[in-house]
């Protein structure tokens, strides 16, 4: 998303409001992450107060900043992409809360629609990459803790940060 907002603004005359709105659903990723990190780390839950926060204001500030863009910006027409991204994701992680018996938590179900929502803006290549790469980052975390941490099949381990990561990831690229 940094890409795709330095090529916004390298545009002859960039648009303010989709710009402000693309920077406000940015900084609004950051405040929340960074929160939703520290709290599922030390207490291995993600508050609905923080994931719908996320979720409401990612989806207003993505969406004005998609819609009021003009036709021959880049922001443009990416608002069936960003909702399509927020459900598949949330479908995804739904169906594996199910399969897991709770392995995957309710919190991170609805982590993953607000994350949805930024992948999804960049688009379906981008909406498969932070999913996989959560798991990734999610399994390298695991490994650590059994071989460092004497973590074992029961342990509890936090998998919101590694959601987070793989989304900021997909951000930063």
């Amino acid at each position: 998303m940094i890409d795709l907002v330095a090529q916004e603004l390298a545009q002859t005359s960039p648009e303010l409001l989709p710009l402000i709105s693309l920077f406000a659903a940015l900084v609004l990723f950051a405040v929340c992450g960074v929160a939703l990190f520290v709290i599922d780390v030390r207490e291995h839950r993600l508050p609905n107060a923080l994931t719908g926060t996320l979720a409401i204001g990612a989806t207003a500030l993505l969406l004005t900043s998609t819609l009021t863009a003009s036709s021959d910006s880049l922001l443009h027409g990416r608002a069936i992409p960003t909702l399509v991204g927020a459900m598949a994701y949330c479908m995804a992680m739904f169906i594996l809360h199910v399969v897991t018996r709770a392995g995957i938590g309710m919190g991170d179900v609805k982590l993953a629609a607000g994350l949805g929502l930024y992948t999804g803006f960049l688009g379906i290549d981008a909406l498969i990459a932070g999913f996989v790469l959560a798991f990734l980052i999610g399994g390298v975390q695991a490994v650590f803790l059994v071989l460092f941490r004497g973590a074992s099949k029961s342990t509890r381990i936090a998998f919101g940060p590694a959601m987070l990561v793989g989304c900021l990831l997909i951000l930063l690229m």
